[in-house]
C-alpha cells in the first residue's frame, strides 16, 4: 500500500498501472492479487480506509477545538505521508464515489456532529447551520491543501495555511467569548499526532532475570 501510495500520488487513479505498483513494491503479481483480488479498485479503497482516519484526535473541553484538531492533524500528516497525499487525490477523483468510495461524507458527518454539540454548549452562534458549515470546512480544507501545493510546489506551508483557514471560518461562527480559547497554532496537528504515535509505541520488554 505504501508503494501504491507513491504511484497514485504521482499518476492518479487512472494513470497508476498495476505492473508499476508491483514493481515499486518489490512483490509479485500473484502476491499482489492475493491481497487485492479486485485489483486497483480494492487497493484504492484500502488506502482511503487506512489513511483518512481520525487517529490522534482527543476529546477537548471545547468542541470547536476538536473541529480544528481534525483538520490540523491531517494537515500535518499530509506533509509526512505519501499514502495520505495519494488518498486526498483519490478521494476527489470524479468517479470516486461509485468506483472505490470517498471519505468526505464521513468527514462532513463528523464535523456536523462536532459543530452541533458546540452550538448546544453555546460555543457557536445561534442561527448557524452545523451541516452547512461542515461542508464549507471540508471544501475549504481540501481545496486549500491542493492549491497550496500547486502554488508552492510542496506542502511545507500547508499547516500554517490550514490554521489560518480555521481562524477565518470559526471567526464568523464562534461565540466571541469562545474564540480566544481555541488553539490555532500551526504546529498543533504535529503535537497531537506525535503524542498519539508515542502512545501507540509498544512497551519495551521487561528484563526478567
Amino acid at each position: 500500500m505504501s508503494a501504491a501510495g507513491l504511484v497514485f500520488e504521482e499518476k492518479g487513479y487512472e494513470g497508476a498501472a498495476i505492473n508499476e505498483i508491483i514493481e515499486v513494491a518489490g512483490t509479485t503479481k500473484g502476491g499482489f492479487y492475493f491481497h487485492f483480488p479486485e485489483g486497483r479498485r480494492e487497493l484504492a479503497a484500502a488506502i482511503l480506509d487506512s489513511t483518512l482516519t481520525m487517529d490522534g484526535l482527543q476529546p477537548q473541553a471545547l468542541k470547536l477545538q476538536e473541529v480544528v484538531d481534525t483538520g490540523a492533524i491531517l494537515a500535518y500528516r499530509i506533509t509526512q505521508e505519501a499514502s495520505l497525499r495519494a488518498a486526498l487525490r483519490l478521494s476527489l477523483h470524479k468517479n470516486a464515489r461509485d468506483t472505490y468510495g470517498t471519505p468526505w461524507p464521513k468527514w462532513v458527518a463528523i464535523n456536523t456532529t462536532q459543530l452541533t454539540e458546540a452550538q448546544q454548549r453555546g460555543e457557536v452562534r445561534a442561527g448557524v447551520s452545523p451541516s452547512d458549515q461542515a461542508y464549507q470546512i471540508a471544501g475549504a480544507w481540501s481545496g486549500l491543501v491542493l492549491v497550496s501545493e500547486a502554488v508552492d510546489g510542496h506542502f511545507r506551508n500547508v499547516e500554517e495555511r490550514v490554521a489560518q483557514m480555521y481562524r477565518n471560518l470559526l471567526g464568523s461562527i464562534a461565540h466571541p467569548a469562545t474564540l480566544p480559547e481555541i488553539d490555532f497554532s500551526a504546529d498543533r496537528g504535529c503535537r497531537l499526532y506525535t503524542a498519539f504515535l508515542d502512545r501507540e509505541k509498544p512497551s519495551p520488554p521487561s528484563n526478567i532475570a
